[in-house]
């Protein structure tokens, strides 16, 4: 049988997630600093005093935030991909990765972008350095393809890297532009024209 205090731990993390989640879909629709505390409150169909319950502030909620997707992102994408045993199947894995993490939740990555465009002194820093660490991580397939002589030697892995990326934010976006235009279609198309670029 479960006890008050178990009851009362699972209502505060289903708390704590509807928050996080509300968070995320006003962030990709209104961005960071257009955002308020009430906002998400009413999103998130609790009170104000809920929300500084979980979170002393927007700041700390910005931080769990970026917690939350970077673990997810790490179990989504860093872990199937760092298995794969070649480059170009790490390269072509990335790909299918990022059409399952947009699809599970494409406000992901359209607030990170939404924050980045803000241009706020704080936080767009921030995730800045989320996009330039993803496209190290990319780049060093690159590298690694490039030593093994599955990817061509002259190719700028960290340039290509951040047109991945690049090429990547703007499929998430074409796909909500253009409901004919699937998510997993558009990534397709850049994988194919990406791995065309780069192999040798």
């Amino acid at each position: 049988m479960r006890t008050t205090e178990s009851i009362k731990a699972q209502k505060s993390q289903e708390t704590r997630e509807a928050i996080l989640s509300a968070c995320l879909k006003l962030f990709a629709k209104n961005g960071f600093v257009s955002t308020s505390v009430n906002d998400i409150a009413r999103a998130a169909h609790i009170t104000k005093g809920a929300v500084y319950w979980h979170f002393k502030g927007k700041d700390e909620l910005f931080q769990a935030i970026l917690d939350r997707i970077r673990i997810r992102w790490q179990e989504m994408v860093l872990r199937p991909v760092s298995v794969e045993s070649s480059a170009v199947l790490r390269l072509e894995c990335l790909f299918d990765c990022y059409v399952e993490l947009f699809t599970e939740a494409p406000e992901r990555c359209l607030s990170l972008q939404r924050i980045l465009l803000e241009g706020d002194a704080e936080f767009a820093p921030q995730v800045a350095r989320i996009f330039r660490q993803t496209a190290q991580f990319i780049a060093r397939i690159l590298d690694d393809g490039k030593a093994r002589g599955d990817f061509r030697r002259g190719i700028d892995s960290l340039l290509v890297a951040h047109s991945i990326l690049g090429s990547l934010s703007g499929a998430s976006l074409q796909s909500l532009a253009n409901r004919r235009l699937t998510l997993q279609a558009l990534i397709e198309e850049i994988k194919t024209a990406t791995l065309a670029r780069v192999r040798a």
